[in-house]
């Protein structure tokens, strides 16, 4: 029975979803080939999130210029969805705006009918919440 439950810990770990800070020096990465698909985000256009596949994070921060990578491609996320960046993941403090968001969990957090979400009062107190991989506008449709 333990060992089930080792394995289960071991699959949820690789099962999360990665959002990972780019280095700052980037542009001195050395890569490797390996391919493991990442969304690079680098910044903002017009309020949307400017974000391109890149084929690993690696190669993202190198070529790409990115600020931090999603791992999986871009295009298996909403298009008008906003990533949970590392720092606003970090965020402790908010203001009390109120601009409703519907938040979606990593793969980290099972849910007994995906997907696991949770509505937050604004985008910086949705992406506060541990796990949040990324928000969309409105409330969660239930």
């Amino acid at each position: 029975m333990r060992k089930l439950i080792f394995l289960a810990a071991i699959f949820c770990f690789v099962m999360a979803q990665k959002v990972e800070d780019c280095p700052p020096f980037g542009t001195e990465l050395n890569c490797s080939g390996e391919f493991s698909p990442v969304c690079g985000v680098r910044g903002f256009s017009n309020n949307k999130q400017i974000r391109e596949t890149y084929y690993n994070q690696c190669i993202a921060c190198k070529i790409g210029h990115v600020e931090y990578t999603v791992e999986g491609k871009c295009e298996e996320f909403p298009e008008d969805g906003h990533f949970c960046s590392p720092t606003e993941s970090k965020q402790e403090i908010c203001r009390y705006l109120d601009s409703p968001r519907c938040g979606y969990f990593n793969k980290d957090v099972s849910c007994t009918s995906p997907p696991c979400v949770k509505d937050g009062r604004n985008v910086c107190m949705t992406c506060s919440i541990k796990n949040m991989l990324y928000t969309t506008k409105g409330k969660c449709k239930q």
